[in-house]
């Protein structure tokens, strides 16, 4: 038991809380299967290293900002189907564009899933180790223009390298001076560098009014759009209304009494 005790003494110097937790086990199925040391020890740091694995996805979910949790395996593929090409959402799912820098364009009529998909997007990176902000562009441009000027530039600094940003609700409605020159700031600085996930209700083309000067937004759609994936639709169902709304009004109704 003294050779036990050590063991875990070290296990909690050396931080390794998975092979920690898992060592009693371990230790059972050794003496059971009569397992040899090179088999246990390597048992043990798999063990720490799926804890760790596990530890540092909840990490990168909590520090992506998602406020409410999205994957693909709760996406109803069939709902939109013909709006929303579900190889089209798969391999978006692969983050292939992730590994080519490359950004993503997401839009169309309000309710259809966009966030959903944008957000789903998001957690398959997270799974995959990387780093991601989710907000909306009202959200970002206000906290790095109302906040002081060190906070200010810890956002911007963030939004400029993170490997993954996701901008809901870009060009939602019109922008200052002030704004546009954060956003061309955000464009031009990662433009090659790492990915840019837009979600829009309007389409690509209706943004250039948005901006209080062509120029400057000419530049900065320039930069974020137009090497993007694109997904881009006019029609599809509202599933927040058809789906989500129906299930409202049905745990509102008040419920059948019997006779």
């Amino acid at each position: 038991m003294e050779m036990r005790h050590q063991i875990e003494e070290k296990l909690r110097k050396l931080k390794m809380p998975g092979a920690l937790q898992a060592l009693e086990t371990r230790l059972s199925e050794a003496r059971e299967n009569e397992m040899g040391h090179l088999e246990f020890l390597s048992l043990l740091l798999a063990d720490e290293l799926s804890h760790r694995d596990a530890s540092g996805l909840a990490k990168r979910l909590k520090a992506a900002g998602f406020a409410g949790e999205k994957t693909f395996e709760g996406f109803d593929f069939r709902f939109n189907q013909e709006a929303l090409p579900p190889a089209f959402l798969r391999d978006l799912a692969s983050c292939h564009f992730l590994e080519q820098k490359q950004s993503v364009v997401i839009g169309g009529p309000p309710g259809i899933g966009k966030s959903h998909i944008a957000k789903a997007i998001g957690h398959e990176a997270c799974r995959r180790g990387y780093e991601v902000l989710f907000t909306t562009t009202q959200k970002l441009l206000s906290q790095c223009l109302t906040a002081s000027p060190e906070r200010s530039q810890r956002l911007l600094r963030h939004a400029v390298r993170v490997p993954l940003l996701i901008l809901d609700d870009f060009a939602f409605r019109k922008v200052d001076a002030r704004e546009a020159e954060l956003l061309y700031v955000l464009a031009d600085e990662r433009i090659g560098k790492a990915s840019t996930v837009l979600t829009s209700n309007r389409p690509p083309e209706d943004w250039y009014a948005t901006f209080p000067d062509p120029v400057v937004g000419g530049a900065i759609l320039d930069r974020m759009v137009s090497a993007a994936i694109k997904l881009i639709t006019t029609k599809g169902r509202s599933y927040r209304k058809e789906v989500l709304g129906l299930r409202e009004r049905n745990r509102a109704k008040p419920a059948d009494k019997g006779s």
